[in-house]
């Protein structure tokens, strides 16, 4: 029976088994490598010869892995990402003199969150490239695990994957918004039955804000009131639509800051707290993974300017 060998295997021998594995065929793993092929053929031998075992069946022209290779590429794979994960943190002691930051947020947080924060960010760090892209939650969460975003901006609840980490930074509800001179802008606060009773404008299906509006329909059981006159799938077209007619919407508070509309009213509902559904929002970050120095920079911005803002 084989055994593995005591002798050390080298960063090098995976780097060219993993390369064979993904070209399937050494000849091209050979040019994509700017090595010989009996050189790359000699190193594989070497490798099979400390695991004890071959790691690819040859074929006329190609070469497959065997059960002992995939076990091997999976942990290859594996240790090449954690060396590149080392580099890049030991590169990060040093300074961000370059780089690229990649964000990923919910449409609806955006506004409140992200601007000030992407300012402050390149005012410290102006060599460091940054990436924002709005998305719904479920894809948000996804990109992250993948490692294509260094960090997301989204609802934090139940329904977040397991392998997530999350850091609340606020908690939002859902506000009125009104055109100038509409009736119920005289009031303080307004009834969510008020606000059905009116031509509404919501979001579409899908968008967690129109989720939020039907969770806080169902538990004051006002369903059979919720028939928007329009639905649309942007916030900016809901704001102008409510600008040009009589109609009325409900967004969270954080997509419509009170400041930035002044030609709109918004106002808070007048319903108790437990009769309105509500949701967390904060950072997302894979768990146990590598935080880079501009991810953690930005997350520290993000915290700062919500605190400036006492939200």
């Amino acid at each position: 029976m084989t055994s593995i060998k005591d002798s050390p295997t080298e960063l090098r021998h995976l780097r060219y088994f993993l390369a064979v594995a993904a070209a399937g065929n050494y000849h091209r793993a050979a040019e994509r490598l700017h090595v010989s092929q009996p050189t790359l053929s000699h190193q594989i031998k070497q490798l099979e010869g400390q695991m004890g075992t071959p790691l690819f069946d040859r074929l006329s022209r190609t070469v497959r892995l065997t059960a002992a290779g995939e076990i091997l590429q999976t942990r290859a794979i594996t240790i090449m990402r954690e060396l590149d994960d080392a580099r890049r943190e030991i590169a990060e002691l040093q300074t961000m003199e370059s780089g690229q930051l990649r964000v990923g947020i919910v449409s609806t947080v955006n506004v409140a969150v992200v601007p000030e924060a992407v300012s402050a960010f390149r005012n410290r760090h102006p060599k460091v490239t940054v990436s924002v892209r709005e998305m719904p939650m479920e894809s948000l969460e996804a990109e992250v695990l993948a490692g294509k975003l260094d960090l997301g901006i989204s609802f934090i609840s139940a329904k977040n994957h397991p392998h997530l980490d999350t850091e609340p930074l606020f908690v939002e509800q859902l506000v009125a918004v009104l055109p100038g001179n509409h009736p119920l802008d005289r009031q303080r606060k307004i009834l969510l039955s008020e606000m059905l009773a009116q031509p509404l404008v919501l979001l579409s299906h899908g968008f967690c804000t129109r989720e939020l509006v039907v969770e806080s329909v169902a538990l004051q059981q006002l369903d059979h009131r919720l028939h928007p006159a329009v639905e649309m799938n942007s916030i900016e077209g809901v704001l102008s639509t409510i600008r040009q007619t009589d109609m009325v919407t409900l967004l969270p508070e954080s997509a419509v800051q009170w400041d930035k509309h002044p030609d709109l009213r918004v106002r808070r509902l007048a319903d108790k707290p437990e009769a309105l559904s509500y949701r967390r929002v904060g950072l997302i970050w894979v768990s146990g993974g590598h935080r880079t120095a501009a991810a953690r920079a930005f997350a520290e911005e993000v915290r700062g300017g919500l605190v400036s803002g006492s939200r």
